[in-house]
C-alpha cells in the first residue's frame, strides 16, 4: 500500500511541475508579444533552478541506484558462478588425491606381489566386510576357482593382515591378526624367542594383538619386530605381523605378554594378496629307512 500512495504522489508532483512549466511559457511568450515583462530573466532563472535540480538530482539518483542494482546482479551471479567453480575444483583436488594414494598404493602392492613370486601371490579386492570400525573379518572376490584354500595368508605390502578361514568357488573369508579368535606363532626378530600371536579387538576393543608364552627371561624392546614363525599353521615364515610396543612383566609367569602394534592399516582395507603358499614337502624313495 505504501508503494502505491508513493507512485501517487510522484505522478501528481510530475504534473503539477509540468503544469508550472506550461504556465511559465505561456507568460514568457504573452510578455514578448505584448512587449510586457512578468518575469525577469533572473526571476525566471531563480524559478527554474530549483526545478531543475530537483529533476536532475532525481535522475542522478534512479541512475544510481539502477547502476547499484545492476552491479549487484551481476556481482551475485559472478559469485555463484565462482562458488560453482569453486566446488568443483575441490571435487577434482580430491578425486586427484584418492586417484594418487590408489596409484601409490597399488605400486606398492605390485613390488610385493613381486616379491612374493616364489609364494605363488593372487591379487584380490575386499567386497564385504563386518560392521564397525576395524577390518576384523571381511570377503574378498577370489575362492576355491582361483587355486585359494583355508589357512592362506593375506597381506599387503606394510605387512600380514590375516588369513582365509571359510572358501567358496568364487569369495573368502578373511579373519584379520587383531580378531581376538586369531592365533598364529611368530618369533622377535631381534632375539629370536618365539611365542603365540592372537588379536584384541574382541578382548577390550583394541586393534592390537599380544604375544603370549615367551621366555620368562625374554625382555623384547619396544619397536622390535615381530614376524610369523612358520611353526603350526602352514604359513610362510618371517611374514611382518607388527612392531613390540609394550611389555608386561607380571608376578605369574602364564599371564606375561608383549602388547604388539600392526603394521597393517586395519581401517582402510582394499587390495591384498593371497599367498597361495603351500609347504613342500618331502618325499622319500620307497625302502629308505627314516633314521
Amino acid at each position: 500500500m505504501a508503494k502505491k500512495e508513493r507512485m501517487k504522489l510522484e505522478r501528481l508532483v510530475r504534473v503539477l511541475v509540468i503544469l508550472l512549466v506550461v504556465v511559465l511559457m505561456i507568460l514568457a511568450g504573452y510578455s514578448q508579444y505584448a512587449h510586457q515583462t512578468f518575469f525577469s530573466e533572473n526571476a525566471m532563472a531563480a524559478a527554474f533552478t530549483p526545478v531543475q535540480s530537483f529533476f536532475s538530482g532525481a535522475a542522478d539518483y534512479v541512475s544510481n541506484y539502477m547502476s547499484i542494482l545492476k552491479l549487484r546482479g551481476n556481482l551475485e551471479i559472478e559469485y555463484h558462478k565462482l562458488r560453482a567453480l569453486n566446488e568443483q575444483l575441490m571435487y577434482r583436488a580430491l578425486f586427484a588425491e584418492d586417484l594418487q594414494y590408489r596409484n601409490d598404493y597399488l605400486l606398492d602392492l605390485l613390488h610385493e606381489y613381486n616379491t612374493r613370486i616364489p609364494m605363488n601371490p593372487l591379487y584380490a579386492r575386499v567386497i564385504e566386510r563386518e560392521p564397525g570400525n576395524w577390518f576384523s573379518q571381511f570377503t574378498l572376490n577370489k575362492g576355491a576357482r582361483d587355486g585359494v584354500k583355508p589357512n592362506m595368508a593375506v597381506i599387503t605390502h606394510t605387512g600380514m593382515v590375516g588369513n582365509v578361514v571359510e572358501v567358496s568357488e568364487n569369495s573368502c573369508k578373511v579373519i584379520t591378526i587383531i580378531d581376538s579368535n586369531f592365533k598364529i606363532g611368530a618369533l622377535i626378530v631381534s632375539s629370536r624367542d618365539q611365542g603365540v600371536v592372537g588379536g584384541t579387538l574382541g578382548i577390550d576393543g583394541q586393534p592390537l594383538c599380544r604375544m603370549y608364552y615367551l621366555p620368562a627371561s625374554s625382555i623384547p624392546r619396544p619397536g622390535d619386530t615381530v614376524v610369523t614363525s612358520g611353526v603350526g599353521l602352514p604359513f610362510p615364515r618371517g611374514l611382518v605381523l607388527g612392531t613390540v610396543r609394550e611389555s608386561t612383566r607380571l608376578l605369574e609367569e602364564n599371564k606375561y605378554y608383549v602388547v604388539v602394534e600392526p603394521t597393517a592399516n586395519f581401517q582402510h582395507i582394499e587390495d591384498v594378496l593371497i599367498l597361495r603358499y603351500e609347504p613342500q614337502i618331502e618325499v622319500r624313495p620307497e625302502g629308505e629307512e627314516v633314521v
